[in-house]
């Protein structure tokens, strides 16, 4: 049967018997929930906008980053935007933060419905605590890492260097980072949360030659709600960064 007939023929059948229509449609959900962590709890409550940003952001670097074979997160918090760049790549993609407990809500709560609902994936998806502004990974290791809201809860100077370098020290020679944080032309209509957290904010202007200092090459882009564009970047509310290694 032509496809298109098949089309014609669903059309018909939803008209007459929308309940059952629909009931084939929601057959093909999957008998798992995911439980979201404290973190994308209080965005989804608090701050739903907030949450969709996010999401931009990591579907941003997936697509970046779509034909690599090692990716890294650093920073990757309760571990949703690992799981984006596992379903989006197919590259064997690992995340590390340095609080445990993020680690292990993202061990209990993703990784294992990950590997259920796709067995041919088992293994390609993990999770590490490990604090990478002193302890980075093996050199070369990787040819893509992906960083996003990290770089500005560290302190400037010698804890900020030490991350970048092994930020710069995990990637093999011309692989790609994607790094991304607020825009300190922002800071003022930043949420109370962030202005607590947010300790190290960069301007366009010290961002690109801060990361050039580890990078061959910086290629920076500004980002207004769920838009990654390349437009005027002290307007932007996000500043993200394609660098190749």
């Amino acid at each position: 049967m032509c496809l298109e007939k098949l089309v014609h023929q669903n059309k018909e059948f939803a008209m007459t018997n929308p309940k059952a229509q629909w009931e084939k449609v929601t057959a093909l959900n999957i008998d798992q929930n995911l439980k979201l962590g404290p973190i994308y709890s209080y965005f989804l409550l608090k701050d739903p906008k907030c949450f969709t940003f996010v999401l931009s952001r990591y579907k941003f670097a997936s697509k970046m980053l779509k034909n690599k074979k090692r990716i890294i997160e650093v920073g990757c918090g309760e571990g949703i935007g690992a799981l984006m760049l596992a379903g989006e790549t197919n590259a064997q993609v690992v995340g590390y933060d340095f609080d445990e407990s993020q680690i292990t809500y993202a061990r209990e709560n993703l990784l294992i419905p990950f590997e259920e609902q796709n067995p041919h994936d088992r293994g390609r998806l993990s999770y590490e605590a490990r604090d990478f502004s002193k302890d980075g990974e093996a050199k070369s290791a990787f040819d893509g890492l992906v960083c996003l809201d990290v770089i500005e809860h560290l302190p400037r100077g010698e804890e900020e260097l030490a991350f970048l370098i092994n930020c710069r020290g995990c990637l093999k020679e011309g692989g790609v980072a994607i790094i991304g944080t607020p825009s300190l032309h922002a800071s003022d209509y930043a949420s109370e949360r962030s202005q607590i957290g947010h300790i190290n904010l960069f301007s366009p202007d010290r961002l690109v030659p801060t990361l050039e200092n580890h990078f061959s090459n910086v290629f920076m882009f500004s980002m207004n709600d769920e838009v990654v564009h390349t437009g005027f970047d002290k307007m932007a509310h996000y500043l993200i960064t394609l660098c190749v290694a």
